[in-house]
């Protein structure tokens, strides 16, 4: 992993800091799972997972990681208000995270 602090956050990217709770192996695609610290004593921590090609630290290491943000669309689903009764479609989208190596 390249060194964060001499990079530049370009447009779609984040910065994410957090200890690494574990990692698995995928068709080559390591994922790993890191939690944040929670902004104060009464939240809850985040809990983001990175895909990269190399390693990000072993379980317990207090990371470090630029990643580039992405996403794709699900399949649509419909539903009943039941404030209006209308039926109302949704869209679900999930986010992801890779490591910019």
């Amino acid at each position: 992993m390249s060194d964060v602090k001499a990079q530049t956050i370009k447009p779609m990217q984040v910065m994410i800091r957090g200890r690494v709770e574990a990692s698995r192996n995928h068709e080559g695609t390591r994922f790993t799972r890191i939690t944040t610290p929670a902004a104060d004593a009464y939240s809850r921590p985040q809990v983001v997972e990175i895909r990269s090609r190399t390693p990000l630290g072993p379980k317990g290491d207090e990371v470090t990681v630029l990643a580039q943000l992405g996403g794709f669309t699900r399949k649509a689903f419909e539903f009943k208000n039941k404030d209006t009764g209308e039926i109302e479609k949704v869209i679900p989208v999930d986010m992801t995270l890779d490591a910019v190596e």
